[in-house]
């Protein structure tokens, strides 16, 4: 009696276990914090912008008639581009981490994803481009305005001393079509993943984790859980 209590008592927890896990996942408060940060960083991209087209026309000039603080300008949108990226990085970990701990309260199904390219890739709208998940474009993007530092000037060509992550970096962004020689990759990487501005790509992450959610419940669903059961 006491052994079927607790199998019982097992069973309710991971009920409770995943549907919370599944709520936090496309939940859109869980994204508030995050967004409000991009629409900040936003504000700024858009307020140096301006600044320099005041001071030298929306067209700009060339980078050698620069003024220091014009260059100025032009590191900090940079680096705000940047930090958007990363920014949607780490809600992009925290969806994939999620998923894998579904998985493992689910008891390792072969049927619940649980690596993390795998997890990127699903309910992922397709860049026509490149044909990659958008999802996986962004984190390379991401990964690109972290590391880019510690590759040769000359990155487009083959690096053996990378790690197999760097270089697949390279081969992804590559094809979105950031270059070594380019001077604004990341503002390349925003118009070439077809995105306005740093809010759009907010939202197009938090859109994909409602997708992913709904993705994990149905296989929850399909197969005929317990936890499907009663998550409804």
């Amino acid at each position: 009696m006491r052994s079927a209590h607790a199998n019982l008592k097992r069973t309710e927890e991971t009920v409770s276990q995943i549907s919370l896990l599944l709520s936090e996942l496309e939940d859109p408060f869980q994204m508030f914090p995050l967004q409000e940060i991009a629409a900040r960083l936003n504000q700024c991209i858009a307020d140096g912008r301006t600044y320099l087209a005041e001071r030298a026309g929306w067209f700009g000039v060339s980078a050698k008639y620069r003024t220091v603080d014009e260059e100025h300008t032009e590191e900090m949108i940079v680096n705000l581009i940047g930090s958007a990226f990363v920014l949607a990085q780490t809600s992009i970990v925290q969806a994939v981490a999620i998923a894998i701990k579904l998985h493992e309260i689910a008891g390792d199904p072969p049927w619940m994803p649980n690596c993390k390219a795998d997890i990127m890739k699903i309910e992922s709208r397709i860049h026509g481009e490149t044909g990659l998940s958008e999802i996986v474009l962004f984190n390379a993007v991401a990964n690109y305005f972290k590391h880019r530092h510690q590759w040769s000037s000359d990155w487009g060509q083959q690096q053996p001393v990378l790690r197999e992550r760097e270089s697949a970096t390279i081969q992804i962004v590559s094809k979105l079509g950031l270059s070594a020689k380019a001077i604004n990759n990341l503002d390349i990487a925003l118009r070439n993943l077809g995105l306005a501005n740093v809010l759009a790509l907010g939202e197009s992450v938090q859109a994909w984790r409602e997708r992913l959610a709904q993705n994990l419940r149905a296989r929850l669903s399909e197969h005929d859980t317990v936890e499907a059961k009663e998550l409804g």
